[in-house]
């Protein structure tokens, strides 16, 4: 999809949050993390959101700048996002992400319509979609996208923000969806579903369009449903405790990938080998 010299545009559209913990902070959010893999496999990364003006708002540039993802940002009269973080004690994080934030505000700006034109993918999920503001801004951001683009739905259902009539929509704009056994059993419960875990995602991958369909549980194996059907099996040593961010890794890793024209299973093996080094990095951190 690639000039053979150019590295592919890849842009994330949503929140933009710091993730703050009781003795630290970090740069958070789904699409933040997807850029930030999606970079290191090579790709240019844009990240489309909003940020107030306060000093985390400023922090968010420099980091994004840091991470070599260009800040495609408006500044809103909004606090900059906020999430904060628990470990539990079985190694599990705990979130609670604030209301009414910058991102919560995202605007239509000439920048941003100008950035998403250029996509070779585009990422987003539904969290950015809890207030109407953002709401309109992302559906018609990813309308804006050039056709041949992926447009990559991955699910990420976070505390009670989301609804049948989000993920339809999503669902409809998208042509790459990724998503693990819990969400399948919303999404199958939602939208008033049958089958097996198989069938569901077949059901799903046919009546939506899509490309491609991931489904991931981290501590058996991944499975990808394009047009070919690849399985990639875990080692027993991966833990779901320590899978904080290994979504991310994998959507970024493994639509890069593709992007750079490897084929479906090269694509998979990236990608799943990214998510569990996130799931052992976690590992050490305990």
């Amino acid at each position: 999809m690639t000039g053979k010299n150019k590295k592919p545009h890849v842009v994330a559209i949503g929140e933009v949050v710091f993730d703050i913990m009781p003795d630290s902070r970090k740069l958070g959010g789904a699409p933040a993390d997807f850029l930030n893999h999606a970079v290191k496999f090579g790709a240019r990364g844009s990240l489309v959101s909003a940020i107030g003006a306060d000093d985390l708002g400023r922090e968010v540039i420099t980091e994004l700048n840091k991470n070599d993802i260009t800040p495609v940002l408006a500044v809103t009269p909004y606090p900059t996002g906020r999430v904060l973080i628990f470990k539990n004690s079985d190694g599990r994080h705990t979130a609670h992400i604030l209301e009414n934030a910058a991102w919560d505000y995202i605007p239509y700006t000439e920048a941003a319509d100008k950035c998403i034109r250029s996509a070779d993918a585009v990422f987003f999920g539904t969290l950015a979609l809890r207030k109407p503001y953002s709401r309109a801004t992302m559906l018609d951001l990813i309308d804006a996208a050039p056709e041949q683009a992926f447009k990559f739905f991955d699910v990420n259902l976070r505390q009670d923000y989301y609804d049948k009539e989000t993920i339809k929509a999503l669902l409809q704009k998208a042509n790459v969806l990724k998503l693990n056994v819990d969400e399948l059993k919303i999404i199958k419960q939602l939208l008033r579903m049958s089958g097996s875990t198989e069938e569901m995602c077949l059901k799903l991958k046919e009546e939506f369009g899509l490309q491609y369909l991931i489904i991931t549980d981290v501590t058996r194996e991944s499975r990808v449903y394009g047009n070919e059907v690849t399985v990639v099996r875990n080692s027993s040593s991966v833990k779901q405790a320590f899978a904080y961010g290994a979504g991310n890794a994998f959507a970024g890793a493994f639509i890069t990938s593709l992007l750079n024209g490897t084929s479906q299973q090269e694509a998979h093996d990236a990608a799943n080998q990214a998510a569990v080094e996130v799931c052992m990095a976690n590992c050490k951190k305990i």
